[in-house]
């Protein structure tokens, strides 16, 4: 199958598998697929990340004596970023200050009342909470440690209430101070000449691969081609804090440090009361979550409080291991224990370039009973097959060649079979949104 067959195959077909449940319609596209030239990477980028941007609206009272100064956000109105499939979304704080309801729209138009969670006035960041019956698709976050003036950008937001409209610039400058309302200083701003406008603050600020360098802040009043964003790695960086508030941080053993290899960041671990946990371990997954930074540690110590013992995935001394590690209310050391075995290694991520964690299979069933269960697509390796045919997180992997992939050992024994290795067509299924899509993986 050629490229631009497979792009239409899992762009434009619902796909009831035959092999891997009840047979249903395939809806066929209207018209043919767009060609290549068409398809450039500011539109790959844009399909890759708007599933994860919301729009986000409330209701405020509005004094009539009005005194905005030359650089201002603009508040009641604006977007967001869905950092955790459960719910969570990281917006600007004056987005939601003073607002009596907010209601976030997700990009296919369902409707949410979110609920202000936690805030930091002093970067102008909040986090709020919905509660969806299906996981959510999470934006992909970058580093604003590498960028390069004059570097493409994207721009996502809520305009004067347009929904997801999207612009595109370069980066104009690094590390603006900014004074806004006379009172609010944002201290060091990523500038663009993508278009921000009132309603754009909160909304992600995309490289050229689809990736969140930074939430878009302020708009220059009665400017044009001016606009400011919070680089992303302050951004983590508050938001791993407003989670960590969320959780009861009294039942830690442990406590970590971040350190940068390049400009990737790991999560070393400082202390531990935990016999199973040592100094100098690097944590790579807690509870099936991968941890690549801060936020998406404490993400998966905020779902896994009080679930009792949770498999940690730590590298040490270049060796992989799997602990189990004591979430609950405890001392931490009595209930900690360190298996005997290396972590398998997961031949998802080696072979088709998948970071993969296992969903409860009534999750998938709310959405086709006809599966056992599935895999949750939680990161995606640049240039690998999966990324190569348009699987992106969020993604639900749900059947490779005529089997089904509910849990890990259904995925490690079709990526190591015989039929894998010599099928001609390596045909996938994937659930994305409420529909199941097919397309073909590159031999």
């Amino acid at each position: 199958m050629t490229q631009s067959t497979r792009l239409r195959a899992l762009r434009c077909l619902a796909f009831g598998v035959a092999l891997l449940g009840p047979a249903s319609a395939t809806r066929h596209c209207a018209s043919a697929e767009p060609s290549t030239a068409r398809r450039t990477r500011t539109v790959q980028a844009i399909e890759a990340a708007r599933p994860a941007v919301v729009n986000i609206e409330g209701t405020k009272a509005v004094s009539r004596q009005n005194n905005l100064r030359d650089t201002d956000p603009i508040n009641g109105m604006g977007a967001g970023v869905i950092i955790d499939s459960s719910g969570y979304i990281l917006t600007n704080q004056h987005v939601v200050e003073d607002v009596g309801r907010i209601d976030v729209t997700l990009y296919d138009g369902r409707r949410f009342a979110g609920q202000l969670v936690a805030r930091d006035e002093a970067t102008d960041l909040a986090l709020i909470r919905i509660r969806p019956p299906q996981p959510l698709p999470e934006i992909q976050l970058g580093t604003s440690s590498d960028l390069m003036l004059g570097e493409p950008v994207i721009a996502i937001g809520n305009p004067f209430g347009y929904h997801h409209t999207v612009t595109e610039g370069i980066i104009s400058a690094l590390h603006r101070k900014i004074p806004v309302n006379g009172v609010r200083e944002y201290p060091d701003l990523i500038q663009t000449d993508a278009s921000i406008n009132p309603g754009n603050s909160g909304g992600p600020l995309l490289n050229a691969d689809g990736v969140m360098i930074g939430i878009n802040a302020a708009v220059r009043i009665g400017a044009q081609g001016i606009g400011f964003a919070i680089p992303v790695d302050k951004a983590i960086e508050v938001a791993a804090e407003m989670v960590g508030s969320l959780r009861d941080r009294r039942n830690d053993v442990f406590t970590y440090r971040t350190e940068r290899d390049g400009i990737r960041e790991k999560i070393v671990v400082d202390r531990s009361s935990a016999t199973a946990l040592k100094r100098g371990d690097v944590i790579r997954s807690l509870a099936g979550r991968r941890v690549e930074n801060r936020l998406h540690l404490e993400l998966a110590l905020l779902s896994a409080q009080n679930r009792g013992d949770v498999e940690v995935e730590v590298e040490r001394d270049g060796t992989t291991l799997a602990v189990n590690l004591a979430t609950g209310p405890s001392s931490g050391a009595s209930h900690v224990r360190l298996t005997s075995t290396p972590a398998p290694a997961r031949s998802a991520e080696a072979i088709l370039g998948l970071r993969l964690q296992p969903m409860d299979p009534s999750d998938v069933q709310q959405i086709d009973d006809s599966y056992q269960g599935g895999m949750r697509v939680v990161a995606v390796t640049r240039g690998g097959l999966a990324d190569r045919a348009q699987i992106r997180p969020g993604d639900i992997l749900v059947g490779l060649l005529q089997w089904q992939t509910a849990q890990w050992d259904d995925v490690d024994w079709i990526l190591e079979s015989d039929e894998w290795r010599t099928a001609e067509e390596r045909r996938f299924h994937i659930i994305r949104g409420n529909d199941v899509f097919w397309g073909t993986l590159d031999r």
